[in-house]
């Protein structure tokens, strides 16, 4: 008898090995009486074994590239029902930002101030390089690539419950009264009565399967087994088991596909619309990067237009200066050149700081690093004033009619109301009778406990009933009424959402129309204010001028031509939004952007 411990339940381990052979096989030679008769016994552990190690060795990389080709397999599926889908949706791709391709800039702009080393070094970035890199590197953009891989995903799950599904489980216990051989060792030194000891192996399997059926109904097979050996005593064994069978089939409450595969059918159309919704962000978000693109340029734009007025006011001073000196100007009027020139400079200050702030914000937007040290390309902003400002050749109510035709939201706002009338019938069905019809065969173990066999001869059948009368349906009358105003609410979204459209529509067009109107007044201050300090330059050479007006004038200047620039940015920007929500704006995986009526190829 081998040791032991008071009060430890791991007692006769020489037994317990014995009853799993595969892991000791040793334990088997030693022990031919217990298992010679058991070969059946040890063919099934091995298979269970088998099964288990299988699943064991399957490993999380595997589930993982699994998942990743049903989840792209059903977002492949729907693709071609989204004009403009991308089909670059990959959420693993580990891709390092790299520079070192692009052009260096290496001169110094005196307009950034102390800012102007800085750029030294950095490179230089066009507007496509920006898109490129936005649509490979941005937080937001893998985000959005997530979101419609999740939504995929779950689709993966409902589609799952109607293929065949299997399960098996299974379970062991070790089992000994309370004469154990500590028991009996203390009866043996007391002299106390003796106590038959009985020590038993109970194991217990259980496989499975089962179908789910659109109708409703549900196919289920499960079988059973209880195999005990009794190791102590009268040495033996018996088993028992069965073959269970079912069938059931709603006649009522929960018949008929529309009903049962609501589910399904709501996962199917989510992931369209996550699809719809990924589409539209890519021509929003190619948007929002080319607008901050001109944004920074117009704010660096800004800072050399404000440098360049505070050198013509420091002009002025200094001659207002040399003109005090000499008793042909008074103090006061040179203090009038002073403050202005103050002014100046804290205007180029606040623009420099502006123009690098935002520089930062756009690093972070098409997923670069904040350290990294970049510039944008000046020449964009020489492409978009070559391009005009002209707007589309499209009239206002063609272009709002084609939106309804093409916005890709206004589309699953429209499907949402059908979504909301599917589930008012889903909670009506509710209010109905249930009433199942139920098939159930049964197939005993054999007599004898001969293990893992089944007497089909004995089969027990039976078929009945089922039902359930609709007394106490508060919850399902509330749903009902939910789901009518669930309903009311949809319609009202989508009348909402055709109403912004129309507006977004509008919006861009007006902008278009004002920037245009602003650059036509701000290309004629432009031409009046450089007159006017032309003017007032020569008046004040002569001893004639009046500070205000040179002050008024180079002010007046200054923001003239920013706000020219500003026009032209806006324009361009106005333009991109309206193609946009047109619905006409399409976008490749680079995010470089094509415009107009005709869909590129």
């Amino acid at each position: 008898m081998l040791s032991h411990v008071p009060g430890s339940r791991f007692v006769a381990k020489d037994r317990l090995l014995a009853v799993f052979p595969a892991y000791n096989p040793p334990i088997c030679d030693r022990n031919p009486g217990i298992f010679g008769n058991s070969m059946k016994l040890q063919r099934n552990y091995l298979l269970l074994a088998l099964i288990g190690g299988g699943l064991i060795g399957c490993s999380n990389g595997a589930y993982r590239d699994s998942a990743d080709e049903e989840t792209y397999g059903a977002i492949a599926d729907k693709a071609p029902l989204v004009a403009g889908m991308s089909d670059q949706v990959l959420i693993n791709e580990e891709r390092q930002v790299d520079l070192s391709s692009f052009q260096v800039n290496n001169l110094i702009y005196e307009f950034l101030d102390d800012e102007a080393e800085g750029e030294v070094g950095a490179n230089i970035i066009s507007l496509n390089a920006a898109l490129d890199l936005a649509f490979q590197h941005s937080k937001d953009y893998q985000t959005q690539k997530e979101r419609l891989y999740l939504e995929a995903l779950a689709l993966t799950l409902d589609r799952y419950r109607y293929t065949p599904t299997f399960s098996a489980t299974g379970g062991g216990d070790y089992r000994w009264d309370k004469s154990d051989p500590f028991v009996i060792d203390m009866q043996a030194m007391t002299g106390a009565t003796p106590i038959d000891s009985s020590e038993s192996v109970v194991v217990r399997s259980n496989l499975g399967a089962r179908y789910l059926l659109h109708s409703g109904g549900a196919i289920a097979l499960n079988l059973t087994n209880n195999f005990t050996r009794f190791l102590t005593g009268d040495v033996s064994e018996f088993s028992t088991g069965a073959l269970i069978g079912s069938f059931t089939q709603p006649l009522l409450r929960d018949f008929g596909s529309d009903i049962e595969t609501e589910a399904l059918l709501q996962a199917e159309r989510d992931l369209l619309y996550q699809l719809r919704d990924f589409t539209r962000f890519r021509k929003e978000f190619a948007v929002q990067v080319a607008s901050q693109y001109y944004v920074v340029l117009l704010a660096r734009e800004t800072a050399n237009n404000n440098y360049a007025g505070l050198l013509a006011n420091n002009l002025s001073l200094e001659r207002e200066q040399a003109f005090q000196a000499e008793g042909l100007t008074t103090l006061l009027e040179v203090g009038r050149l002073e403050q202005s020139a103050l002014q100046a400079d804290l205007r180029w200050a606040r623009a420099i700081t502006s123009y690098k702030r935002g520089l930062d914000n756009f690093k972070i937007l098409i997923g670069l690093n904040a350290e990294d040290n970049i510039v944008l390309d000046d020449n964009e902003m020489v492409l978009i004033s070559e391009t005009g400002m002209d707007s589309p050749d499209v009239d206002l109510e063609q272009a709002i009619a084609m939106a309804v035709q093409t916005r890709l939201d206004l589309y699953t706002q429209l499907d949402r109301v059908q979504d909301a009338a599917r589930r008012i019938e889903l909670a009506a069905d509710e209010l109905d009778i249930a009433l199942d019809l139920n098939f159930l065969v049964s197939v005993p173990g054999a007599a004898d406990g001969s293990f893992g066999e089944l007497e089909f001869e004995n089969a027990v059948y039976s078929v009945g009933l089922d039902f359930d009368l609709p007394l106490d349906n508060k919850a399902q009358r509330n749903n009902y009424r939910r789901a009518l105003i669930d309903y009311d609410l949809a319609t009202r979204g989508y009348v909402l959402a055709l109403d912004a459209v129309k507006i977004d529509v509008l919006s861009a067009w007006r902008e278009m129309n004002e920037a245009r109107k602003r650059y036509e007044i701000s290309l004629r201050a432009v031409q009046i204010n450089e007159r006017r300090v032309e003017e007032a330059e020569l008046r004040a050479e002569l001893g004639l001028g009046d500070i205000q007006d040179t002050v008024d004038s180079q002010n007046d200047l200054t923001s003239s031509r920013t706000e020219l620039t500003s026009s032209i940015v806006s324009h361009n920007i106005a333009k991109l939004e309206f193609w946009r929500d047109v619905g006409l704006l399409y976008v490749d995986d680079n995010g470089q952007w094509e415009e107009g009526i005709n869909e590129p190829r």
